[in-house]
């Protein structure tokens, strides 16, 4: 698949007003070409390969505007991943960083990586690493598994970094639709950034 066509489905599209705002939303930290999710979807339909294309989306991720990265993140969220794509995705949460991207990996990270592996990124120096371990397991409610989810909750309570902290009481938060009385007692046995706290009791 060439990243040619993706390209001429898109730049077509592209609204300088909307980009502005999207831009700005994103703190000015890239480029956009203003057009919305289901506009995009709905240009790049029937053009992404049905099994991993890792040169697809390096191009699309070597690409400026920050919509080429979403189809990228659409294509990996869909395709089977395998514990041999961890270093490859590793390689996307570090380039082009921010919670937009970071985020849309987390799963394709937590369907590809082993729980070893995920333990390892929970360590990780870069804390969008971290922050993809943290999220990894969003959504899967009567799945998840708790002991690997809390190991890697306690060993990113004390970062002092925003993000981390939001992302762990995101997760809590999400489990506790599931298991309020594992988080109720995990929120309660540790200490916690206020920040995390607060989002972690937001439904119990």
């Amino acid at each position: 698949m060439s990243v040619d066509l993706i390209e001429s489905a898109l730049r077509p599209l592209a609204d300088p007003g909307r980009a502005a705002g999207m831009a700005a939303y994103m703190r000015d930290q890239f480029p956009f070409l203003g057009v919305a999710t289901p506009a995009r979807r709905r240009a790049v339909r029937g053009l992404l390969p049905r099994t991993l294309d890792r040169d697809l989306v390096d191009a699309l991720w070597s690409l400026p505007e920050r919509e080429f990265q979403y189809v990228a993140c659409d294509h990996l969220q869909k395709v089977p991943l395998e514990s041999a794509a961890a270093d490859f995705l590793r390689s996307l949460v570090v380039r082009k960083s921010w919670w937009d991207t970071v985020d849309a990996l987390a799963k394709p990270v937590g369907r590809a990586c082993t729980p070893e592996q995920m333990r390892a990124w929970a360590r990780d120096d870069n804390l969008w690493v971290r922050r993809a371990a943290v999220l990894h397991q969003l959504g899967r409610r009567e799945a998840t598994d708790a002991e690997l989810l809390g190991e890697i909750l306690a060993g990113n309570l004390d970062s002092g970094e925003f993000f981390l902290d939001k992302a762990v009481g995101w997760a809590l938060r999400e489990y506790s639709k599931t298991d309020p009385a594992w988080v109720r007692t995990f929120r309660d046995e540790h200490e916690m950034a206020a920040l995390t706290r607060r989002e972690a009791s937001k439904y119990l």
